[in-house]
Order: structure tokens, then sequence, then C-alpha cells
């Protein structure tokens, strides 16, 4: 991916395929910013960057500052196995008196471009979604790793779907979802899904 094609306002529009990721409680910068360094350190990652055209050039410098009640976002690319490149946003959302979260989106729009794109996004009609889902899996495999998280979801415009205390046994069965083990305990469904690494698991 070069400059002009991540730049490229059409790459942008639409809807976003995202890993929406729960930090609970609010608050917490150094989690987050752990959470940032992890994902920056992902081999598969480059970024982050505050514009779009900062591409390639201009990382943000970590730790930040998270403000009360606020939206940060950052640019970056994401390498599939098969060899595309795939841009993302990347969020920061902190509610106060609520979660954090640090969701990363990538554009559907680019997806319909390198892909056999068919809606509805199920992995029935696209079965390529289990590559994006690959990698996303990874990232939030290596975050938990140094910041370790409530709950994370992969899906179409997943953020904001449910919480860490919403989230029922029927979300589960619906969504891909990757639960610590607390949540496992809550729900009943330990040993269940896949196993992954620090006793997380995946339900799809």
């Amino acid at each position: 991916m070069n400059y002009n094609e991540f730049n490229n306002p059409k790459n942008w529009i639409g809807g976003f395929y995202e890993l929406s990721i729960e930090f609970d409680p609010t608050g917490d910068n150094k989690r987050l910013n752990q959470a940032l360094i992890a994902l920056q350190n992902f081999k598969l990652f480059n970024g982050s960057w505050k514009e779009r055209q900062d591409f390639q050039s201009h990382s943000i410098s970590l730790p930040i500052n998270i403000d009360e009640d606020s939206i940060s976002q950052f640019y970056g690319t994401v390498s599939m196995t098969d060899g595309y490149t795939l841009p993302c946003l990347i969020s920061l959302i902190r509610v106060e008196g609520k979660s954090d979260w640090l969701v990363l989106s990538i554009p559907q729009a680019t997806l319909e471009q390198f892909y056999p794109y068919k809606y509805p996004l199920t992995k029935k009609l696209n079965p390529w979604l289990a590559k994006v889902d690959e990698i996303l899996i990874r990232i939030a495999e290596t975050i938990f790793n140094h910041s370790p998280f409530e709950l994370a979801m992969i899906g179409e415009e997943i953020s904001g779907y449910r919480n860490q205390g919403e989230i029922t046994l029927e979300d589960v069965k619906k969504i891909t979802s990757i639960l610590p083990i607390h949540l496992q305990k809550r729900l009943g469904i330990q040993g269940q899904g896949k196993e992954l690494t620090n006793q997380l698991r995946l339900f799809s």
C-alpha cells in the first residue's frame, strides 16, 4: 500500500470491520499505553500516525495522556498473511465512569477491493474473513499479554455492541469474542471454544 492508496478518501467510506477491546474500569492511562505499545510492537502492524498524511512517518510518541470523556484516533496498517496490506483506524474511547476501549477498525471499502466481498459480511458468504480474523486475534493476544483486558470482540461495527458486564451466553453464540478466564467462569463456558494463550478462549 502506497501513500496515495492510503489517503484515497474512497478507501475510507462506509463501515468498518473491527477488533474492539474493553478495559475496565476507566481511567488507567498506564494500562492503555501498555496496550498501544504492544500494538506498535506487533510485527504485522505499522503505525500509529496522528494523521493519514503521516503515512509511514511521524508515529506518535508514547506514552500519551488520555482525557476524560474523549476519543483519540490514530492511523496505521495491518499486513495479512496473504500479502495484502490493509489500512486501519485506531480509536481510544474513554467514557467517564464506564470503560476504556481500544478499537482497531478496518474500512470495509478496502476489504471490497482485495477480497470477493459479499454482503452481509458473514464467514459463510466470505470465507476469506478467517484470514482477517486470524490477524486480529493475534493482535488481541499480544495486547492481553502486556495489558490484560476484560473483553474483546471482532465483527462488523462491533464497537459498543456489549460490554463485559452486559454480555450473555446468547451474545457469545452470535459473535466472535475473546474472553479471559474470569468472564468464561461468569458465563459458565470454561473449557469451551478455542484455547488461546494466557487462558484466553476464542468463541466464534
